[in-house]
């Protein structure tokens, strides 16, 4: 790399350990209670219960809301409650879309503004998101890896909901209002240490890799590169438990088993999956209806790969719109009874899948993506302690992980470079 890149990483500032310390103690404070979802359904955490339907290779599902106001969620939740009960179908968990600005520290919100998205401003607002029995909540953009990531963190904690991400976005985000890495980081390192102190009760740093890395990893060696990364950082170094996530960038239902099956080798055994998401590369604008198409080829194959592989990622049920607060309940309805139709099929989709060849070729990216993370840190370590979780995490900041990918990739390797599905569409 460049004398600029090779200076940036000599001048790093360092964390103050005793931050991270303080992270761990306010943690160790929380005493994290049962969502209204795992009170009905006799569950200590979320986490519990993906391994009792992993073990049980059964199907769970997950969709995602767009609600612009607290009040807007509290109305359409109790209809879709009913609407569910009424066709004997079960949503096991849902994400929902906070208001940009909660991203920022709560010094820098404004109460009275206008937002686009779910704003808590206080505790009780938390709690209301945990407080819907049918279903279990998840908090992905905007929490961990922003400049809020250690308060909205421990909100989070506090209401009952375990799951939260996204790490990869402190990589791939960035935050104009919010310039100071370095203030970023330490919120970020100080979440996970959080996460940490309470994975015993199934806390788990959600990730979608798509979000963070999806235009500046060119092949799927590289996305593994950066999720063994993550799990560096937040496992081996600050002791919580990483999500990972995918699927929004997959156009192809062979990639999509083969980078779970990859997923499955970093992350050994165990549950380990938040959702894996459908395709939005490929939606229809017009007409809408035919993205039906999308979401099936999606559905089956997850499903096929819960099933065969047990890694507890929820299948994601989408509505023709996408991610859009036009989204109807009775469409996500529509789509989740769709999806209870596909289930039929999956015994005989099985048979037609040869896992030992999808194996194999995951089993390349995951050789792939090991030496490209050894480079990595191997490169940083001329440089800084590499044993440091803010001095990693900033100095991959800083660099840039497209940088990274273009200066320290295997170019000579094959097998395991197997290109992303990004760019078979325009951006």
């Amino acid at each position: 790399m460049g004398s600029a890149a090779k200076e940036t990483l000599r001048s790093l500032p360092k964390m103050d350990p005793g931050l991270i310390e303080q992270a761990r103690r306010e943690a160790r404070k929380i005493e994290i209670p049962q969502s209204a979802w795992c009170k009905a359904h006799g569950f200590a955490s979320e986490k519990s219960y993906k391994e009792t339907m992993a073990a049980g290779g059964r199907i769970m599902y997950h969709t995602h809301f767009c609600f612009d106001s607290r009040e807007a969620m509290v109305r359409e939740m109790a209809a879709l409650e009913k609407l569910l009960a009424a066709r004997g179908l079960e949503l096991d968990r849902f994400g929902v879309s906070l208001d940009p600005s909660m991203a920022l520290p709560p010094a820098m919100r404004r109460d009275d503004a206008e937002h686009h998205g779910l704003y808590l401003s206080k505790q009780a607002d938390w709690d209301e998101v945990a407080s819907f029995s049918f279903s279990q909540p998840h908090f992905g953009d905007n929490m961990i890896g922003s400049p809020a990531s250690f308060d909205s963190c421990c909100s989070a904690l506090r209401a009952g909901v375990t799951t939260m991400g996204n790490i990869s976005q402190f990589f791939g985000w960035d935050y104009p209002e919010f310039p100071d890495v370095e203030a970023r980081t330490r919120a970020a390192v100080m979440a996970i240490a959080a996460m940490g102190e309470h994975r015993a009760d199934g806390a788990m740093v959600h990730s979608n890799l798509d979000d963070g890395y999806g235009d500046k990893c060119a092949d799927m060696g590289q996305l593994i590169a950066m999720a063994l990364l993550e799990q560096y950082i937040a496992e081996d170094l600050l002791g919580a438990k990483v999500a990972h996530s995918f699927g929004d960038m997959f156009h192809s239902p062979y990639k999509r088993l083969v980078f779970l099956s990859a997923l499955r080798m970093i992350h050994k055994d165990g549950v380990f999956g938040s959702m894996v998401f459908t395709n939005k590369l490929g939606r229809r604008k017009e007409p809408m209806d035919l993205n039906d198409a999308h979401l099936c080829e999606c559905m089956l194959f997850d499903m096929a790969g819960q099933v065969h592989y047990r890694t507890g990622h929820a299948v994601t049920v989408m509505a023709d719109r996408g991610l859009d607060d036009q989204v109807t309940n009775e469409e996500i309805v529509r789509k989740l009874a769709l999806a209870k139709e596909l289930e039929s099929y999956l015994p005989e989709v099985l048979k037609l899948i040869d896992f030992a060849a999808v194996d194999a070729q995951a089993a390349a990216l995951v050789e792939r993506g090991k030496r490209l993370e050894s480079s990595i840190l191997g490169y940083l370590s001329n440089f800084i302690d590499v044993t440091d979780a803010y001095s990693v995490m900033l100095a991959v900041k800083k660099l840039g992980v497209k940088t990274l990918m273009g200066e320290l990739s295997d170019k000579t390797e094959e097998r395991g470079a197997l290109p992303t599905d990004f760019l078979l569409y325009s951006h």
